[in-house]
């Protein structure tokens, strides 16, 4: 079986205050991560012990590992990727070792305005194998830390502690806050449980939110025209 690498999507666009992501050229971390933290405020207790809900985003910790003399390319493999000269691949068949910044570069600039999107950073969807969203939000913090360097200076290891907070879209904070209105939905041809999780709660993976609600014996068995309840989100859900 493939190793699933750990994924970031990136929002290239901005369409009807819904974040388009870039799914053909992912980010894909180097080496999968071997811990991963969520944390959630959730209530907050006042005077005489009352409880209020905190209305504060959930955080998410990673720590990535970056090691390029792990993965450094052959002399070998020149000749492919640069045909224009051949005689590369002549080469005695030694380790060409990248800089570790090529691939770190592409998680750092997450933390910068891109004007597309009106001078603010891109949102981000944490992706872990087939449909499985860990997360989404914006890089709020990070810290990169270079453990390893060649003769020349050139950096190959680094470590970088990446602190993401969660954004949620002002539909989906809605449903959270008014319990009693649950919406109605009319199925269009095409439509599977997935796909209206993926647009009602950002995420196909909450398909179960929408069936347990409507008692649906067969999930998969949806008829065009049928009407289904779609529910607020449950706090617990989000994680």
């Amino acid at each position: 079986m493939k190793l699933e690498k750990l994924k970031i999507l990136v929002e290239e666009s901005l369409s009807n205050g819904k974040p388009q992501f870039d799914t053909i050229n992912p980010i894909e971390v180097l080496f999968n991560p071997n811990r991963i933290e969520i944390s959630k405020i959730g209530w907050k207790q006042g005077f005489g012990g009352t409880l209020t809900a905190a209305d504060q985003p959930a955080t998410l910790s990673v720590e990535l590992f970056f090691d390029t003399s792990l993965v450094g390319l052959k002399s070998s493999d020149l000749g492919s990727l640069i045909p224009t000269i051949p005689s590369l691949s002549l080469l005695p068949d030694i380790a060409i070792i990248q800089d570790v910044r090529n691939y770190t570069k592409q998680i750092y600039s997450l933390t910068e305005k891109k004007g597309i999107l009106g001078n603010r950073p891109p949102i981000c969807k944490l992706v872990w194998g087939t449909n499985t969203v860990l997360f989404q939000g914006v890089l709020k913090q990070l810290t990169k830390s270079y453990t390893r360097f060649l003769e020349d200076g050139k950096p190959v290891r680094a470590t970088l502690n990446c602190s993401f907070e969660e954004w949620e879209p002002p539909e989906t904070k809605q449903k959270k806050l008014n319990p009693i209105d649950d919406p109605i939905r009319i199925v269009k041809r095409g439509e599977t449980l997935s796909s209206i999780a993926a647009e009602e709660y950002n995420d196909p993976s909450l398909w179960r939110v929408i069936a347990t609600a409507n008692k649906l014996n067969n999930p998969r068995r949806l008829t065009p025209g049928q009407s289904l309840i779609v529910p607020p989100l449950p706090a617990n859900s989000i994680t």
